[in-house]
């Protein structure tokens, strides 16, 4: 047997000829799952496993082959190619294949003959189960295999190292989303608990995750754990002041929350499907305090303490999010309450959320790597004294309904000069809009009520109403007049490029246009995106961020990828299908 099969010939040819996949779980398919596996009653006989990934991110197909002898003892590849979903964990009736033909010279056709049927589940990075039932007349003998890799620990990167057993205590069985669900419920206090991925974890209404800075609790959620709503669009996580989460994906296992409709059979998955992420701290913000969360008046956040650390989230998915409890009272993918700078954000995707894609309320927290796709809403949101940090994303609209703004931030709805004023810094951000055809697309950047900032190396392209508004006298007043600005809204090094570039609402007539002009490397220009990766000979190259800050990291170009190859490409593998997005 050979390690991998993914540039064959054989396997790039089979791919059409597949059996549909089933269950759903926690356990999902990658290559960590490629190589040799057998039964270790039966040394000798094995099967060599690719797992090829299909670009939607939404099923894989599992490419396994095996040489034996039939029964005239000639030479013989038998090949198996079912498509497994992507929270798909097996595979039933699907096509065993003998392959004649071909050479490894050159191209030569191959002849694939139907030679039985088969069904495979996997346990873990270490168990799998293959039966094998054989037609008659080829005289190979029916097997069922439970298979385990050759060096019987698996790849180290595979990250299901535990086979399903039963639910733990503080969760329930969920049949009806799974044979290895459990269905998580209410709050927790004084207590730690895990959500491990050999489980479908059913999300059912609030997980509240500690008390009001009492009886802290700890949430952790392991590599490549699936969260599914119960089917309310409330259902969310909620991690209260004094509390931590520690949901530590990978790139190859990213924790995924999301609509139980991205299940096997349970139809199709849309916005407001589920809650979201929510995370509550102690750092400043303007409503202090008072901060209650817009849709839920028993979570509280903010106080005095810049570095409060609520955890860590890594390499997290959260799909279909979006919960309306009211206008402008909403769940949002990400919702970050005065969350501090100890918090560790980074490689965060929002897909077809309802809402915005992570909206911060006061706090000092700092995001690197964060992934929009298809966002209902803004795709960045902040307001009530926002002043962390964010480097690293990429928001890509792409026409879809209810979609806003790229960046919606302000300083403080009910005071517009309230303070600690919102003073967040962005760098390196690709912002692309929906287009002069979406139906709600409207500005790149909306600066209202008073906010302050600094934003480096962006590109924002593609806004139906404006690339750059500045909204509100207040916004206007705390920047001060174009010839002497005061420092507290700044913009460097960013390329712009909509039907309409600047907008001014409730400011000085040409405001707008006159304090992006008038600050250094900016300016209104095609910048030249092959999707969203900028091409050779691109304005956004050159543009030299030179950070004083050490949390960011210099670089000589706009928007947030170094060039247009595809290891410039920081999204890819952990991301979920975010090309090709049908609104």
């Amino acid at each position: 047997m050979t390690s991998t099969f993914r540039k064959c010939a054989i396997a790039s040819a089979l791919i059409g000829a597949f059996g549909a996949g089933s269950a759903s779980a926690a356990v999902r398919l990658s290559d960590s799952f490629d190589g040799n596996w057998f039964d270790p009653a039966a040394p000798g006989r094995g099967i060599s496993f690719d797992y090829i990934q299909d670009t939607s991110g939404n099923f894989g197909t599992l490419f396994g082959a095996t040489f034996t002898f039939d029964n005239a003892g000639q030479p013989t590849w038998l090949v198996f190619v079912p498509q497994i979903t992507e929270f798909g964990y097996s595979a039933e009736n699907f096509d065993i294949l003998k392959v004649t033909g071909g050479s490894f010279a050159g191209a030569s056709a191959t002849t694939n003959t139907v030679v039985g049927k088969g069904s495979i589940t996997v346990n873990s990075c270490t168990s799998m189960s293959l039966s094998v039932d054989m037609n008659a007349d080829t005289g190979l003998a029916d097997f069922t295999w439970p298979l385990t890799p050759v060096n019987g620990i698996g790849q180290g990167d595979c990250a299901f190292q535990r086979e399903f057993t039963a639910c733990p205590s503080f969760a329930t069985p969920a049949p009806a989303f799974g044979d290895r669900a459990c269905a998580i419920t209410g709050n927790f206090e004084n207590q730690n608990i895990t959500l491990s991925n050999e489980i479908t974890w059913v999300v059912e209404g609030k997980i509240g995750i500690g008390g009001d800075n009492v009886n802290p609790s700890t949430l952790s959620i392991e590599p490549g754990t699936l969260l599914v709503s119960s089917g309310d669009t409330f259902d969310h996580i909620a991690v209260s002041r004094g509390s931590k989460i520690f949901a530590e994906g990978t790139a190859k296992a990213p924790i995924v929350l999301t609509s139980p409709g991205e299940l096997p059979g349970f139809g199709d998955p849309q916005p407001r499907d589920v809650g979201g992420i929510v995370l509550a701290g102690n750092a400043p913000a303007t409503c202090v305090p008072n901060c209650v969360a817009e849709w839920d008046p028993t979570l509280r956040y903010g106080g005095t303490n810049a570095s409060d650390n609520s955890g860590v989230l890594r390499y997290v998915q959260v799909r279909y999010a979006g919960f309306i409890f009211a206008p402008n009272r909403e769940l949002n993918s990400f919702t970050m309450n005065a969350v501090g700078s100890g918090t560790v954000l980074d490689h965060l995707q929002s897909f077809k959320g309802a809402d915005d894609a992570i909206e911060f309320f006061g706090g000092t927290a700092n995001v690197r790597y964060f992934v929009d796709i298809c966002g209902g809403d803004d795709s960045i949101d902040w307001d009530e004294g926002y002043s962390g940090k964010i480097q690293f994303a990429l928001l890509n609209q792409f026409g879809c309904a209810g979609e806003d703004h790229g960046f919606e931030l302000a300083n403080d709805p009910n005071n517009f000069d309230a303070s600690p004023r919102a003073n967040g810094t962005i760098a390196n951000v690709t912002a692309i809009g929906g287009g002069a055809a979406s139906a709600s697309s409207r500005d790149g950047f909306n600066l209202k009520e008073g906010t302050g900032g600094h934003f480096w190396n962006i590109v924002a392209t593609q806004f139906k109403r404006s690339c750059v508004s500045v909204q509100d006298a207040a916004t206007e007043v705390a920047s001060g007049p174009v010839a002497s600005l005061s420092g507290l809204l700044t913009m460097n090094n960013t390329v712009i490029n909509c039907a309409n570039s600047f907008r001014d609402s409730g400011v000085t007539a040409g405001y707008t246009q006159a304090w992006f002009t008038s600050q250094a490397g900016n300016v209104a220009a095609d910048p030249q995106l092959t999707g969203f990766l900028p091409a050779a000979g691109s304005p956004v190259f050159g543009k030299v961020f030179a950070p004083t800050d050490d949390w960011f990291v210099p670089t000589n170009y706009a928007g947030a990828f170094a060039g247009p190859n595809a290891n410039d490409d920081w999204t890819a593998g952990w991301t979920h299908n975010i090309g090709n997005i049908t609104p």
